[in-house]
């Protein structure tokens, strides 16, 4: 029987493997030498006078432990002698190992110098610490990118922002058809709502004693009076689609499931669509603005006269919103500017709006759109304008300073409305408490908030949102048929608005009260700085939180109800998204070497109570000169 033994290569190559493996794991060459030094011992047998056979693994553990643990003791003292004590190996030396290689230790000997064997290992250590001028193989060559790993990070990180604080805290409700129905009362004698007013109930004694031909049906108390609406709120069709080759798909195995990711990327812009569509979508597209007007006056101490347009000076205006620009607004008055001199400009409101945009121009009067270049936007928060800002966010206020040096060249106002209104789009809560949506047809005349101020006119402040409170409360500032006595559960508003209104109440001191909540574990060190979260209606006392919604443009306000203050309405809630078919997500067929998925939803944002509600426009970042 033929017995095959592993050849010589074989053997080193699995000892390499091993070694490898070993030096590669938590303890390193510890666990290599621990590992192989067994074997290594085994052989003692025949090196003893008259040995015959190797230690064995079961009868001999004992000795070949004893003998591993002093080999590999040895061996790492040896090792380390070597480096770091090599005048004591070289003392150590047999000598009948200078006697045998005289050549090896001899003074002078060519590579050693005059120490021999110490000056070697001397320079041997001093070049090892220079590795990358004694290999071949850096970080660099042979292979400019090196022989080297790639450190990346399985799956991929998603860190953009996914904020849909509307799209969840609106219920969703069941249905049918291809439009909402609603019978809407909105007033009765004695409401004060629906253009119902106090009714008087005193009467006289009803008449006795009438016969059948007599007064018929005798004198009964007067009758009351009412008044309701019909709400016919249309379905809208929602879709958004993602695809990915399946060459993508496959490459992507052993790093991220690519397939899984476009569906999760898919549901996250679904729902973030949704979310803008809740705040600002229309059917109809936003009206033009009305002609602006300009002040000039002397530049205060804090501005910087403007140049670069002197001679004539207009500017026209624009409408935002998500989706678009109107066209431009008629010019304003052309002007001229003197060297010392800013620019007040003032923006007409548009139901609907967002923002505003505003181009300036130095021809002479009555100049064509080309004549328009720079587009103003709240660069700064003191208003200032510096060339190049025709990048710059658009205006939230109504009021803007234009000052420092206009820009030569830059955009043009758009020559057509670039997509601000769609026909296919639900009417958002914006353009509903506007009234914008009743004016697209979504809704009755009037079917809007109970508190409308498009032109606020100064940062958002305790006084703004009081004044707010008390006109949904007593029904004024309003023609809504429904507004009385509002009691709005959440004040919703950018960030910076809502900052400036905490600095308000912060400054305010004594002047107005604010509850402050310390932890038992907190009263020995308290965190400087303050946020306000809810603010107390004065007029009902109740606590109204405050959401900082980080898509909502600089410049709005919602003061919003979710429930009516009272019952027996038959209204669940004031706003309801109504779907005959909530998220439903379609793999389609595969026609091609591509996969394709899709999300729908059919259904619209209702609308059933929007008088309970109130919006705050044309909210400056600045009160006084210079605007913005």
């Amino acid at each position: 029987m033929a017995v095959l033994y592993d050849t010589p290569a074989q053997v080193q190559a699995q000892a390499a493997g091993e070694a490898a493996k070993f030096a590669n794991g938590p303890n390193g060459s510890n666990d290599m030498l621990a590992h192989r030094m067994p074997d290594a011992v085994k052989g003692f047998g025949y090196a003893k006078p008259g040995g015959v056979e190797p230690l064995d693994s079961v009868r001999d553990e004992d000795v070949i432990f004893e003998r591993s643990f002093n080999a590999v003791t040895k061996l790492r003292k040896a090792t380390h002698d070597g480096i770091y004590d090599s005048q004591s190996v070289y003392k150590g030396l047999n000598s009948g190992f200078a006697s045998q290689f005289p050549a090896f230790l001899a003074q002078g000997t060519p590579g050693f110098g005059g120490q021999g064997l110490q000056k070697l290992v001397s320079e041997l250590n001093s070049a090892f610490s220079q590795v990358d001028a004694l290999k071949n193989f850096t970080l660099t060559s042979p292979l400019a990118s090196g022989f080297v790993p790639f450190d990346l990070v399985a799956p991929s990180r998603l860190i953009y922002p996914v904020y849909t604080p509307l799209r969840n805290k609106l219920p969703r409700v069941q249905g049918q058809g291809t439009s909402r129905r609603v019978k809407v009362m909105t007033g009765i004698s004695g409401s004060q709502t629906g253009g119902q007013g106090v009714i008087d109930i005193s009467i006289p004694e009803l008449v006795s004693g009438s016969s059948i031909t007599g007064t018929w049906p005798l004198n009964l108390p007067g009758a009351g009076a009412q008044t309701a609406v019909d709400l016919n709120v249309p379905y809208q069709f929602f879709g958004l689609t993602e695809s990915l080759s399946w060459l993508s798909q496959f490459a992507g195995q052993g790093f991220e499931d690519l397939s899984a990711l476009a569906n999760l990327v898919l549901l996250q812009e679904f729902m973030l669509a949704e979310e803008y569509a809740m705040i600002a979508a229309t059917p109809a597209a936003l009206a033009t603005p009305g002609t602006p007007t300009v002040a000039v006056r002397t530049a205060g101490s804090n501005e910087t006269a403007m140049t670069g347009a002197t001679s004539h000076f207009s500017v026209k205006v624009t409408a935002v919103n998500y989706y678009g620009e109107t066209i431009a607004s008629a010019q304003s008055t052309d002007t001229t500017v003197t060297t010392s001199q800013v620019a007040d400009v003032t923006i007409p409101t548009v139901a609907g709006a967002l923002q505003y945009n505003i181009y300036v121009s130095n021809a002479a009067a009555a100049p064509t759109n080309s004549q328009y270049f720079l587009q103003v936007g709240s660069t700064t928060q003191n208003g200032v304008l510096s060339t190049g800002s025709q990048t710059a966010a658009s205006a939230g206020g109504l009021r803007f300073t234009i000052q420092g040096a206009v820009a030569t060249t830059g955009a043009n106002p758009p020559t057509v409305d670039t997509g601000t209104g769609k026909n296919t789009r639900m009417a958002g809560i914006i353009p509903t408490l506007d009234g914008q949506a009743s004016t697209a047809g979504v809704y009755p005349a009037n079917w809007d908030g109970g508190y409308i101020n498009q032109k606020l006119g100064t940062h958002l402040s305790i006084t703004a949102v009081n004044n707010a409170l008390q006109g949904m409360f007593d029904g004024t500032g309003s023609i809504s048929p429904g507004a009385f006595r509002a009691d709005p559960d959440e004040l919703i508003g950018e960030g910076g608005d809502i900052m400036r209104m905490s600095n308000d109440i912060v400054q305010s001191g004594n002047a107005t009260n604010f509850r402050m909540f310390v932890q038992q574990d907190q009263s020995s060190g308290i965190t400087t700085g303050a946020a306000v979260s809810e603010f107390q209606n004065p007029i009902t006392r109740k606590l109204i939180k405050i959401l900082v919604h980080p898509f909502l443009s600089q410049g709005n306000a919602l003061l919003m109800s979710y429930s009516l203050p009272y019952t027996w309405t038959n209204v669940a809630n004031v706003w309801e998204m109504t779907l005959v078919q909530d998220y439903i997500s379609i793999a389609w067929p595969v026609i091609d070497a591509t996969f394709r998925y899709s999300l729908f939803m059919y259904g619209s944002l209702v609308a059933n109570a929007p008088y309970y509600c109130a919006r705050l426009g044309g909210i400056q970042i600045s009160d006084t000169t210079p605007y913005s």
